[in-house]
């Protein structure tokens, strides 16, 4: 089994522009990738996909609300191009599997290189306007939860799974021992994180799905939320002990006991509306939604050019407005954080400071909104560079609270900040705290000296080249690419390099 040229080209594509999930900073190598894309395409094309064996994930601990925390994984790059090409050649042959999309409504497959793997962004959205119409014509409405779906799928199930849709045989034992690599060999459990295995997870739900559907029970469902209209409680409860046994024989699967609920149609339409993602908190965030709604025309991704916006409109995003909205959700005795952090994605696609004072004075009530906050600071337009020394000044300070200190993922999350804007020229500090820093700081570290032209400083480090691990290495090479020509020819012709990744990289840095 090989990987086509398109698919290749398409996954470069797509996480150059849009990175590889939603959790973490942008690789910045993959740029270079991009870059040297013919060669890459060469050095895969056409090659067993079993030659390419996984190579280390980072895994990081990362909240999800005030007292919850979920287990995140980035994929190595390589890895990350070749499940990415791999989803988007053979996704269809899982996606016409599925039950229609007016039952299913999660990660439905339908791959651009704009809008990524999956169809319909607002799909969070027509499943709960869904719902709220079913509920209409029914007396109680069961609300079902499985508990910790992604860390309780059998590497087993996927296997049956994607053999069942027709996948080859070596691109199934290649997804295979990428999960189990990422599991440190347990059988159970897939990364949360990478945008492809959206479509993996749903692929062993089939089986559920059909189970229900053969039922003749009227429900609806959304990744591991499960809506089932019923004509009474009794019956509700009946249907509740039937799809436990069907989790369990099928997958041995458990419903989350907090989540799991009967309701009536009144609660549930309650439930509804506060589901629904668009539902700004105050007037003045559906005002800032509609300008970037009016700019972007509803696309997630869409980016929005200073110059694009009439001052009018960039004159609406003052930073008290924004303050306010913000402050407005935190003061809320039960924060909606799934909410925040979408309104700081969309702060992001317009770029304006007006959130900056507030996001960093208010860490401590934050946290599960930290790497939106970061993301969202590193798209900010129009700004001043000594402003931009003083947001580095308080960066600084943020890397030696207490919360910092206690969360790897954080400490990366700021100092990725340093390595993307070069306005944030506070190297000699960081210089200062490398030998002291984790593995994932240090290789940010690097990418700041690049960014900020500290070469002599990285060539101190040559020596220690071997001993990087290989997500240090990547950064090295990259770096290693603004030293002067014979020098950075020489370092690199004596290094042997791991996997195609590596190669083209190694090979990009030569040649610029």
């Amino acid at each position: 089994m090989t990987l086509s040229k398109d698919s290749i080209e398409w996954a470069i594509n797509f996480i150059s522009d849009h990175s590889d999930g939603d959790l973490f900073p942008k690789i910045i190598e993959i740029g270079a990738i991009k870059n040297k894309a013919e060669e890459f395409i060469k050095a895969v094309e056409n090659k067993n996909l079993t030659d390419f064996s996984p190579k280390p994930c980072r895994r990081f601990i990362v909240p999800k609300d005030e007292i919850s925390y979920r287990q995140a994984t980035q994929l190595h790059p390589q890895d990350s191009l070749l499940l990415s090409a791999l989803i988007y050649q053979y996704g269809q042959q899982i996606e016409s599997r599925r039950l229609n999309n007016d039952k299913i409504f999660s990660y439905r497959f339908r791959p651009t290189t704009d809008g990524g793997l999956y169809s319909d962004k607002n799909a969070w959205n027509e499943f709960w306007k869904k719902a709220t119409l079913l509920s209409q014509s029914s007396s109680v409405v069961l609300y079902l939860d499985i508990a910790d779906f992604y860390n309780q799928i059998y590497h087993h199930t996927v296997e049956n799974q994607l053999i069942e849709s027709g996948l080859p045989n070596q691109a199934i034992r290649w997804l295979i021992s990428l999960l189990e690599s990422t599991t440190a060999g347990v059988s159970r459990g897939v990364p949360i994180g990478p945008h492809p295995i959206h479509l993996i997870a749903e692929a062993t739900l089939i089986p559920i799905d059909n189970s229900l559907d053969a039922s003749g029970f009227k429900f609806i469902r959304y990744a591991d939320d499960i809506l089932i209209f019923c004509d009474s409680k009794k019956t509700a409860r009946l249907t509740l002990a039937t799809v436990a046994t069907v989790l369990d024989r099928q997958q041995r699967l458990m419903l989350q006991r907090h989540k799991t609920k009967i309701y009536s149609p009144s609660e549930f339409g309650e439930l509804c509306r506060e589901m629904i993602e668009d539902r700004p908190i105050d007037r003045n965030e559906e005002r800032l939604l509609g300008i970037i709604r009016k700019y972007t025309g509803g696309n997630p991704y869409q980016g929005i050019s200073y110059n694009s916006i009439s001052p009018d409109d960039w004159s609406q995003f003052s930073q008290e407005i924004v303050s306010k909205i913000i402050r407005e959700y935190l003061t809320k005795d039960n924060v909606d954080y799934i909410r925040l952090r979408w309104f700081y994605r969309r702060l992001a696609q317009v770029g304006h400071p007006g959130a900056i004072d507030i996001s960093l004075e208010n860490l401590d009530s934050l946290g599960p909104c930290f790497a939106n906050i970061c993301f969202y600071i590193s798209s900010i337009q129009s700004i001043e560079p000594e402003v931009w020394k003083d947001i580095g000044n308080k960066l600084l300070l943020l890397l030696e609270t207490e919360e910092v200190r206690n969360s790897e993922f954080f400490r990366l999350s700021i100092l990725s900040l340093f390595s993307r804007n070069e306005f944030i020229n506070h190297f000699s500090h960081l210089a200062q705290v490398f030998g002291v820093s984790d593995p994932s700081a240090r290789r940010e570290i690097m990418l700041a000296a690049y960014q900020n032209k500290a070469f002599d400083w990285l060539r101190e480090h040559k020596e220690s080249f071997s001993n990087m691990d290989s997500w240090q290495k990547m950064a090295f090479i990259y770096c290693a690419s603004a030293l002067p020509k014979d020098e950075k020819k020489y370092f690199i012709t004596r290094h042997v390099y791991d996997g195609p990744f590596e190669d083209v990289l190694s090979k990009w840095a030569k040649s610029i």
